[in-house]
Formats: structure tokens, sequence, C-alpha cells
């Protein structure tokens, strides 16, 4: 082992180590206590259970599928205006809490929602709202990877395709769709997990009817107490999650081609096709978020600010503002530290070990993390430094798989240039390399704050009453029965908002990626 592959190893020692503690031994602990109980993969119910989570996934991975490729590849190919804000801007519904889309959707389409008083479509009581769900926060993961995968494909050979007859969608389905395949194929692996592993939508939307595994785990080990079959469930759901984990991180591999430039503007049908696709994916990822802000200001009476004063003079507001800050903060900490000096060191190891293991925890449900805590680490249960550790795991992924790119992406030949003017290897790396990928790690630093702010499911399961962040308050209004209730938590929800996308603003460095 060379020495710079070594250095690369020790750095990301410290963000091994956490792994481990946090990560493999509670999941150890958790397949150990599953294997007793076996039995629980024989019951039809949990069988069910089980065929649902897969079903409403793939449809979700299915659907996402087909809307967001055909707008990823023409997005690729034609020169649109306004394009790099749009793609900017569809990070935020994967960034939006999970419960303020439980109330957008529920404001838009549930039994009192507007649409439903304009057309009389109640969809509360059916999978079509949770697959909605689903969309909201995966369209856009679909819509960036395709768009990358299309924009590496060759202009030229999309041309000569052309020129030997080919019609614009022959040459798209013949030529760009197989070299753009790996990136959409990852694209729908993601969306499938993400849509399998989601915890707070069919909590809220699903019912007891279309619960998912998430959702009985939750019930097994929050509510009854049978952590043995909890535990069970928790190791099916690891090994799908393995299985499809090694699907993506071995599709993200291939790569084709180089960006492409020069691109002409879209016209005849190809603009029509854009405008079509781009409308319906704004009302997927958009609608909801400005559902649940006007609902906030609007009562059955018309314009009213008596919601937001409910939440300006609660008594539990500033509690709630002031937990959700201070954690986020304080994972926001961990997370950038150790994320950082992993991603430097597997740069410098050129290890695709490390590669692989930096996804594991993006791949981990919160509840089966949270049930490996209670089970690995008993002494712990209901401390704060369990439920921040829980935050930095969480978060740890998505500044990894943003910085990680960036360092790649680094040319050698300034380092050498640095070196030859007489600069050390870490004086080089300071003045050069950490200039170039502090977009990066500020965009991943991002993508992890607005998404610990708004954690939902680990928080529900380690928390306690004085530790009640944004989320677990919002879900206890959710609980409460009466229109101002709802109108409180839609307040409620527009501060949780406000404060990931700001969140999101002050941080983002405008070149994050997670890949």
């Amino acid at each position: 082992m060379t020495g710079s592959r070594l250095a690369g190893w020790l750095l990301a020692l410290p963000a091994l180590l956490f792994t481990a503690l946090f990560l493999a031994v509670p999941l150890g602990r958790t397949l150990a206590e599953g294997g007793v109980n076996l039995g629980v993969w024989r019951d039809p119910y949990f069988l069910g259970r089980l065929g649902w989570t897969l079903a409403q996934a793939g449809v979700t991975a299915l659907a996402a599928l087909l809307l967001g490729a055909p707008l990823a590849y023409l997005l690729s190919r034609y020169e649109v205006p306004g394009k790099a804000l749009f793609l900017r801007v569809l990070l935020l519904p994967f960034v939006t809490p999970t419960l303020v889309a439980v109330l957008g959707l529920s404001a838009l389409l549930g039994p009192q929602g507007w649409v439903t008083r304009l057309t009389g479509l109640d969809l509360s009581d059916t999978p079509a709202l949770l697959v909605l769900g689903n969309l909201f926060f995966n369209l856009p993961v679909m819509i960036r990877l395709g768009y990358g995968g299309f924009s590496r494909v060759p202009p030229s050979l999309i041309g000569v395709a052309r020129s030997l007859g080919a019609g614009a969608t022959r040459a798209a389905l013949d030529v760009a769709l197989p070299l753009a395949l790996p990136g959409l194929a990852a694209g729908a692996v993601l969306v499938f997990l993400y849509s399998a592993l989601s915890f707070g939508l069919p909590l809220a939307l699903g019912g007891e009817r279309y619960a998912t595994l998430e959702v009985e785990i939750y019930t097994l080990t929050a509510l009854q107490l049978r952590l043995s079959e909890a535990s069970a469930l928790i190791a099916g759901q690891l090994l799908l999650t393995l299985v499809a984990t090694w699907g993506y991180t071995h599709l993200t591999r291939s790569g084709v081609g180089v960006p492409a430039g020069g691109l002409p503007r879209a016209r005849g049908g190809a603009a029509w096709a854009l405008l079509a696709l781009g409308a319906v994916t704004v009302l997927v990822c958009f609608a909801p978020l400005a559902a649940v802000v006007a609902r906030g200001l609007l009562g059955s009476a018309g314009p009213t600010l008596a919601y937001w004063q409910g939440v300006l003079a609660g008594e539990d507001t500033p509690l709630l503002v002031w937990n959700t800050v201070r954690f986020g903060l304080m994972a926001l900490l961990g997370a950038g530290i150790l994320g950082g000096l992993y991603a430097w060191g597997a740069w410098l190891a050129r290890s695709r070990a490390l590669d692989v293991v930096s996804l594991l925890p993006l791949m981990v449900s919160p509840v089966s993390l949270a049930v490996g805590y209670l089970l690995a680490y008993p002494v712990l249960a209901a401390t704060l430094p369990l439920l921040i550790a829980a935050y930095v795991l969480l978060a740890l992924p998505l500044v990894i798989r943003s910085a990680l790119p960036a360092l790649r992406a680094v040319p050698p030949r300034l380092l050498e240039a640095a070196r030859t003017l007489g600069a050390g290897g870490f004086t080089a790396h300071r003045t050069v390399t950490f200039p170039l990928v502090l977009p990066a790690l500020r965009g991943g630093s991002a993508l992890a704050l607005a998404t610990v702010l708004g954690e939902f499911g680990a928080t529900l399961v380690l928390t306690r009453p004085e530790w009640a962040t944004l989320s677990t308050g919002l879900y206890e209004r959710l609980g409460r029965p009466g229109e101002r209730n709802l109108g409180e938590a839609c307040a409620l929800a527009t501060v949780l908002l406000l404060l990931s996308a700001a969140a999101f603003t002050v941080l983002d460095g405008g070149e994050g990626e997670v890949t």
C-alpha cells in the first residue's frame, strides 16, 4: 500500500469507526434478535405488508421513470431558458420534511382538499395518494440522474442516426437510451429504495390498510414492544436494501461520452413536450408546497392570520424551533467533519470498498436504525447523544456523496504545479484542493442540514418530550381533530419548510450532487 493510500485509510478511519458503532453494531444486534423469530416471514399478514411495500415502491419507480426519463432527455438535448435554475430548484422537494408533504397532499386531495372540493375526487383512502407522495420526493432524483446520463451521450452519435434517416424519437430510443440506461436504472433503483424505506408518508397517508413494512416495524417496536418480530422484519428489509445498493453501485460505474455543449433551442413537438412534461413535474413537486403555505393563511371563511397567531403564541413553539435548529447544527458539525475527512480519504485511497460503505447509511431506514439503537445500546436509550448520533449517521452520506465527485474532478496537474512551486502536500491541498471542493462540500452540507431539520422517523422513536422538534410537534397537531389544529399544523409546516429552505440556500455552494 502506497503512502497516499495509507493516508487515505487513516483519514477515513474516524467515520469508519463511527459507522461501525452506530450502523454495523445496531444492525448486527437487530439481525441476532430477528433470527429467533423467522416465523414472521411465514405469517400471511406480514407477507402481505411486504408485497404492498414492494408494489407501491415499484409503481412509484415506474411512474418516475416514465415521466422523468423523457423530460431528462429533452433537457439534455435542447437549450431551455432557466434550465439550470429548474434543475437546482428540483432539489427543494428532496429536502422538504416529510410531514410538510403530507399536509400539502392532504390540503389538495384529502377529504376537505381544494381539488377534492372542485372535482369530488377524494384520494385520502386510496394508495394513489401515497404514490403521489413518493413521486413528490423522488421524481427530482430520477430527473437529475437521468439528465446526467443523457448529457454524457455525444450529440454526434444522435446526429449520425438522424443523417441515416432515423426520426427524433427513433434516434432517442435506439442511440441515446441504451447509452444512458445505467443512469436511468440507477435512478429507478434509488426511487424504489426511497419509496420502500419511506416512513412518514405511509404512516400519515396509508392508514392500517396500506401500511408498509416501515410502519409495521414502528408499530411493533414503539406501540406493542414486540422487538423480536420487528427485528425479523428489519432483517428481511436489510437484505432487500443490500441487494438494491449493490445494483446501484454497479450501475453507477458506467459512463459514456462527454457532456454535451452548443445545444439547439427546442422547437415544434420538442418544445410542446418540454412544456407538458415540465408542467406535470411542477404540479407534482411544487403544488403540495404551495398548498401548505396557502392552507396556513386561509380558513373556511377566507384569509386569516389566526392559525399563525396560534403558532407564534404557542408555549411550545420556541422550544420546537430551538431543538430543531440546535440538533441540526450539532449533526451538521459531526457529519461535516467526519464526512469531509472520509471523502478526502476515499479519494486518496482510491478504494471501491470505501465508496460502497459511504452509501450504506443512505440505504438504511431511520426507524430500523432507531430500533437497532434500542436493542444494542439500552443504557443509552432516551439520551441526547444517541439521538444526535442517529442524525449524524443519516447526514453523513449526503456530505460524502457531494464532496467525493468534486475531489475526483480536481485536475492532478494543479497539485503537481503547486508542489513544483515548493508547496508541501498539506499546503497544496489547502491552497488548491480545498477551494475547488468547497462549493460541493457546502452543497452536501446544505442537503444534510435541510434533511436533518425535518427528520421524523428516528426522532419519533428516540426522542423525549423535552426534545420535541418541529416535526414531532407537527405530527402531534395532525393527531388532533378540528380545522384550527389543521390550520396551525400547516402554519407550523410552513415554518419548517422555510427553515429547511433557508438552511439550504445559505449553505449551498451550487455544485453539490448526491451520486
